[in-house]
């Protein structure tokens, strides 16, 4: 097992390096065959025995293999996309809905300090201390979770 896999990097080494097909075989000893090779061990043996190159095809399987994981990525992150744009859609729907019906969020909520009066600032610091306890007593519920 480390000889092998020592042996099989050598392989892949050397074929880098040299810019060589090769291809090792090896037996294990309790008969079991296990393979290497660079660029592909079936493509370099096939060549060995049958005289003809395969690597074009190799090649050609090879990049259509990466066409069809990067296809497939792709599809799914259009299919993420949608799902996010339909999430989207739902969630305006819900803050019109919200802001109808006066469940919405306050207009001085999202307003410049700079423009409010004593009145707002002391509701707006009162709100933020209420979010900040609410917080809180979440996140200590969670951790005794």
């Amino acid at each position: 097992s480390k000889r092998k896999l020592g042996l099989f990097n050598k392989v892949t080494e050397l074929s880098i390096l040299c810019k060589a097909k090769t291809a090792l075989i090896v037996r294990s000893s309790n008969n079991e065959l296990d393979a290497c090779g660079y660029p592909d061990c079936d493509a370099v043996v096939q060549q060995f025995l049958t005289g003809k190159v395969i690597t074009e095809d190799y090649d050609k399987k090879k990049k259509e293999e990466v066409v069809e994981i990067q296809r497939l990525e792709y599809e799914t992150i259009v299919d993420k996309l949608m799902e996010l744009k339909e999430e989207e859609k739902n969630l305006e729907a819900i803050n019109d809905e919200a802001e109808k019906s006066g469940y919405g969020i306050p207009d001085w909520w999202n307003g410049s300090i700079d423009d409010m009066s004593l009145e707002s600032l002391q509701e707006f610091k009162n709100s933020l201390e209420t979010l900040k306890l609410n917080l809180r007593l979440n996140l200590d519920a969670k951790k005794l979770m």
